[in-house]
């Protein structure tokens, strides 16, 4: 196609559309004035009126739903609207009137398109002021081909969330991870505006699922997942250390699908399929390669003199004869010789024999207690967990 055949073509189109748009007004005008049984809203003084056109091509398209944020009636919050539902105001498919609004500045987003149809995922904002009346316009389009075969829109049934998690103790090589202390900590936030129910399960490696549990999260709570929370579900093992993914789910609805707050949406266009980020989960993981963790501990700080010659060789000639220390952990409650410390010390560090070491000669001259802090070996990292659409 040429650039000025296209832009003919467009031209048409929009042309259609617009013909489209104008017919529609029109008829609800008419509508309204034959309309003897007036919506709950004719009671109230009318003070501006909204109106959501939908179009599939340059017909009018019925069936879908809206969010409007603010609530043009209460000033705060979302207000959910389907086409021909008790709070519309028109009799025609594909246009919805919503009258008595409040002046502000409202949001509109196309929640739900008609059936058969691809929702027009863009957000339109529209001015009320002074007893105004305006109008948006969304267009949708066809689905798939498989979707128009079917008859039938694809639908979100809930969103997943999939979080890995690593508990317990590392001895040797078994696996990928190098030894040590594993935790991890799965926190859940709801940042909306209203409880949420989820359930969760934990999926261990080469494991069966286990059992949902359900819980409910206030509006702006939080709860966490713990190793210990996910090793009570797995029940008794015979390993000290269990890895997997923790399964947690939030079911969807009608009007959960069109109340979630604008800030906590997350769409992705693919295909049909949507992802909304109803929570926030974020994972904390920890690692230690110590046997305990970090902490204040005694020593002895031992002042010595090796009084005799090393007949073995292994100990430099500058270290005879010279006052030398060597500081060793110490417990309060047991009865230690410094002798010995030393000698064991000298035997780790030059790998003497019991027989070389017997002929040194070890004079201690000062044992002094002190706390000193045990090296600190670990690691943490912090992950957020996206949001995965489960389609019916």
């Amino acid at each position: 196609m040429s650039p000025k055949n296209g832009v003919i073509l467009v031209g048409i189109l929009a042309a259609a559309a617009l013909a489209a748009i104008v017919l529609a007004i029109s008829t609800l005008s008419e509508d309204d004035k034959n309309d003897d049984s007036k919506s709950s809203f004719a009671s109230v003084e009318v003070e501006g009126t909204i109106s959501i056109v939908t179009l599939a091509g340059d017909q009018l398209a019925g069936g879908a739903s809206y969010r409007i944020t603010p609530d043009p009636f209460v000033g705060s919050g979302n207000f959910t609207i389907k086409d021909d539902d008790s709070f519309d105001g028109s009799r025609s498919p594909g246009i919805i009137s919503i009258k008595g609004v409040r002046d502000s500045v409202y949001v509109v987003v196309q929640v739900m398109a008609p059936e058969g149809h691809q929702r027009d995922s863009f957000p339109q904002a529209i001015t009320i002021s002074g007893q105004s009346s305006e109008s948006v316009v969304f267009a949708t389009t066809l689905s798939a081909q498989s979707d128009q075969d079917n008859g039938t829109q694809q639908k979100i049934e809930s969103i997943q969330y999939l979080a890995k998690f690593e508990c317990g103790t590392i001895m040797g090589s078994e696996g990928p991870l190098r030894p040590g202390h594993y935790d991890t900590d799965i926190g859940i936030f709801n940042k909306q505006d209203f409880a949420v129910r989820i359930t969760w399960s934990a999926i261990p490696h080469d494991s069966i699922g286990t059992n949902a549990i359900l819980k409910t999260l206030e509006p702006e709570t939080s709860t966490s997942i713990v190793c210990k929370d996910l090793r009570d579900v797995i029940g008794k093992t015979s390993r000290d250390f269990v890895e997997g993914f923790a399964l947690i789910e939030v079911s969807l609805d009608d009007r959960l699908l069109g109340s979630v707050s604008g800030g906590g949406i997350d769409i992705i266009e693919n295909s049909a399929e949507e992802r909304i980020d109803v929570l926030d989960i974020q994972v904390f993981y920890t690692a230690n390669a110590l046997e305990d963790l970090p902490h204040a501990m005694l020593v002895d700080k031992i002042t010595f003199v090796i009084a005799s010659n090393d007949t073995s060789g292994k100990i430099p000639g500058l270290m005879i004869g010279k006052t030398l220390t060597i500081t060793v952990p110490s417990n309060a409650s047991e009865i230690s010789d410094p002798v010995q410390m030393v000698r064991d010390t000298l035997a780790q560090k030059y790998n003497m024999t019991a027989q070389e070491l017997s002929a040194l000669d070890i004079e201690i001259k000062d044992v002094d207690i002190g706390v000193g802090t045990m090296i600190d070996d670990h690691a943490i990292s912090l992950s957020k967990v996206r949001p995965q659409a489960r389609i019916e």
